[in-house]
């Protein structure tokens, strides 16, 4: 028996797994998205209209700056995915 079958690998490239975009029930629930500065990066504050805020990351391949206004109707949800690791979130527009 190999001694590597079975074991977790780390270390592998994230790639897109899934692109999508925003649906209607998703846009209706936001009150605004601004662009943020977070601990590894930039993200996308999410103000809520029942109240709150919510993060999600913003992609790496993304120009927006501190600051902007994110338009849901031309952002995308991008799923990654890494062996190893679970399902991540980034915003792409």
């Amino acid at each position: 028996m190999n001694i590597f079958t079975g074991l977790q690998v780390y270390g592998g490239s994230w790639n897109v797994k899934d692109s999508r975009n925003f649906d209607a029930e998703e846009i209706a629930a936001v009150k605004s998205a601004q662009v943020v500065a977070s601990e590894f990066g930039k993200s996308v504050c999410f103000l809520m209209v029942g109240g709150g805020k919510t993060y999600i990351p913003l992609s790496s391949q993304s120009n927006l700056a501190v600051g902007d206004e994110v338009d849901l109707n031309q952002a995308k949800i991008l799923t990654l995915h890494r062996d190893g690791n679970e399902d991540i979130n980034r915003i792409d527009i």
